[in-house]
């Protein structure tokens, strides 16, 4: 689906979804900035990278999380769930409360 997050969770939601996965960089830094995210996992993998696009760099503001969750696999992955406590938020826009459905 492409478009607005607003409008594409209320599509969903019309049709009894109540969970979705988000990815992408781009696509959660919009989710996010729609205040639709109220869980996120990060997994961090053992390698250095010198270079490298940040995934959350168009924020605009920091996100309050609380961990949840944190395990390692033999492959020296980390996951860690988080909840996202503050929400970067368009109430301007939408008019809307900015509380974050299950997604």
């Amino acid at each position: 689906m492409a478009g607005d997050p607003l409008l594409i969770v209320a599509q969903l939601a019309a049709q009894g979804l109540k969970h979705l996965y988000i990815d992408g960089g781009q696509t959660i830094q919009a989710f996010l900035a729609a205040g639709l995210i109220n869980e996120i996992t990060i997994t961090r993998i053992p390698v250095l990278l010198g270079k490298g696009i940040p995934l959350f760099s168009q924020l605009g503001g920091e996100l309050n999380l609380s961990l949840i969750d944190s395990s390692a696999s033999d492959n020296g992955f980390v996951q860690s769930r988080y909840q996202v406590l503050a929400q970067a938020c368009s109430v301007e826009k939408t008019g809307s409360d900015c509380r974050a459905l299950e997604i």
